[in-house]
């Protein structure tokens, strides 16, 4: 099918709807605003959307342990929250922005799985709360307390298959990855990483160090919190309104939510991830 105008909603999604029920693997209580946000995602190429709408399901599906047990007053859930910070920003002109910091400099408590699965709780949070279709999502990651030792922690696996799904299946319209307070040895971490992505994607990462004002070649400090000398409250005050978001969606997001039926998918092939893992490497 050709590009539809964005005009059209109804008919956009009665195609998607339509393409849903032709698909067994896909669950059939997708709602109208997240087949839209497909479709916009993917700039109304109702191909591409319809793939990634598929990997958006399948890899939700092989990945169910993430998926589970996401209470955000849980013990487990408290423990990630108490050192991480999220932001999510909306601004004029249907921009978002997404901004993620660590708070924990010997990083003993961290857990990358844990960490994991509070990127999937807070985006779902916001994706049962916002049908607004935007037209620019920017990523700021802040890596001020990240250490060599990020690599013990790192599951290679878990790892490919966030990845796939943060370029590939998520339905926003991703710009920019910044990431800031970028260590010298960020190089290491990021060349772990890099094999994982699309070269469109790896276009899109910029790095700032430390006291650097780089970020604001791209980014406004009017588009930015206290924390980086802009005008919106300090990150731990918007983390809590995540959390709030959260809470609020509690139930939903401990339901089985989004996920294929099975895993008989034609990306099938295309997602079968090795298992793998760091956390056996020694750092001096």
């Amino acid at each position: 099918m050709a590009d539809t105008k964005t005009e059209e909603p109804t008919k956009v999604i009665e195609h998607m709807r339509n393409w849903v029920n032709s698909q067994p693997h896909l669950p059939k209580d997708i709602e109208d605003w997240l087949l839209l946000r497909f479709a916009h995602s993917c700039y109304y190429d109702l191909e591409k959307a319809k793939v990634a709408a598929d990997l958006f399901f399948t890899l939700r599906a092989e990945s169910s342990n993430l998926l589970k047990d996401r209470d955000p007053q849980s013990t487990q859930m408290q423990k990630i929250l108490n050192i991480v910070n999220i932001g999510q920003l909306k601004l004029p002109g249907k921009k978002n922005i997404w901004i993620y910091q660590i708070n924990d400099p010997g990083l003993d408590i961290y857990e990358y799985i844990l960490d994991v699965k509070l990127f999937f709780t807070s985006t779902d949070a916001w994706l049962l709360e916002n049908d607004d279709l935007e037209e620019s999502d920017t990523v700021i990651i802040d890596v001020k307390d990240i250490s060599l030792k990020f690599l013990t922690k790192l599951n290679v696996s878990i790892a490919r298959k966030l990845s796939k799904y943060q370029e590939e299946a998520i339905p926003i319209r991703l710009k920019q990855v910044h990431i800031v307070n970028a260590p010298p040895f960020i190089d290491k971490i990021y060349g772990i990483m890099k094999p994982f992505l699309k070269k469109e994607l790896t276009e899109m990462i910029y790095f700032h160090p430390p006291n650097s004002e780089t970020l604001f070649k791209h980014v406004s400090r009017d588009e930015l919190p206290a924390d980086y000398g802009g005008t919106f409250p300090k990150m731990e005050y918007l983390n809590k309104s995540v959390v709030q978001l959260m809470m609020k969606h509690r139930e939903r997001l401990n339901e089985n939510l989004w996920v294929a039926i099975d895993k008989k998918s034609k990306n099938k092939d295309k997602v079968q991830i090795e298992t793998a893992s760091f956390r056996s490497l020694a750092i001096d």
